[in-house]
């Protein structure tokens, strides 16, 4: 058990999974996502206890808002609407606002095996395309909104706002109104937290979004040289019983005093 990850949300979407005794295929609509997204939050919860963060959700889940998108055209070319590519962005819209007020809904009311809400966190903000924007739009007015009838502010998710220069950071950068719509959130709500990317940067080497409140993973190439982010985990907060890995190790021989700095050496590398 470690304490916090980046979830590789993109890779189980894609390629699909099981979870307990269902087989998952890749989801067919944005409200599909982001209900198996839930279920997804709550499994790993309760695997871990820490925090745990879905980095870059708005890219990650665009592609299914355009499986929504075409499944609305295709509706509207069937049944001869007049509009037909207004009709479903209208409807990919609606959808797409309604799928992540179930999310958040869905995570307010999780308890994991720890017996908590899942300290849980979007990352988000630096998607350009129209679905990306829409995802971008939908997590920040369901947090302008609130929870139920009193519109309570909602603890979870913890929402993480990229600003990067020449995306969204000054006036005329073409997400600029998706940054200014999240600083009312943010006077309204508290969140979202405001990353600097070019910041993120500097100091770890590279972007990604915390893990939970804090924590930034370091950087970490595959056999490939690509940088890899989502699926890693921090195991900042572990034990090792020295004398009874010594005991079941029955070696014959004393290990030498070296052994052990290399291990930890090793462990700091990844």
């Amino acid at each position: 058990m470690f304490n916090c990850m980046l979830i590789d949300l993109k890779g189980m979407l894609t390629q699909g999974f099981k979870m307990g005794n269902a087989e998952i295929e890749p989801p067919k609509s944005i409200s599909t996502a982001t209900a198996v997204t839930a279920q997804i939050i709550a499994q790993v919860a309760s695997h871990i206890y820490g925090g745990t963060t879905i980095n870059r959700i708005d890219e990650v889940l665009a592609p299914f808002v355009t499986e929504s998108y075409n499944k609305h055209r295709k509706t509207a070319d069937e049944w001869q609407i007049p509009d037909a590519e207004g009709y479903a962005r209208s409807r990919t819209e609606k959808e797409c606002y309604d799928a992540f007020q179930s999310l958040e809904y869905e995570v307010n009311t999780l308890h994991t095996a720890n017996g908590q809400t899942p300290f849980v966190t979007f990352g988000f903000g630096l998607g350009t395309s129209w679905e990306s924007r829409l995802i971008q739009a939908s997590i920040l007015r369901n947090r302008i909104a609130g929870l139920g009838k009193n519109r309570k502010t909602a603890v979870f998710p913890k929402l993480v706002f990229a600003i990067r220069d020449g995306l969204n950071h000054k006036f005329g950068d073409p997400n600029y109104d998706i940054k200014q719509l999240a600083l009312e959130c943010a006077s309204k709500r508290m969140y979202p937290d405001i990353l600097n990317y070019d910041q993120v940067v500097k100091v770890t080497g590279s972007f990604k979004t915390p893990m939970g409140c804090r924590s930034f993973l370091g950087v970490w190439e595959n056999e490939n040289g690509e940088q890899i982010h989502d699926g890693r985990n921090n195991l900042g907060v572990i034990s090792l019983n020295l004398p009874r890995i010594a005991l079941e190790a029955k070696a014959t021989k004393p290990h030498s005093g070296n052994c052990w700095m290399n291990v930890w050496r090793w462990r700091g590398r990844r």
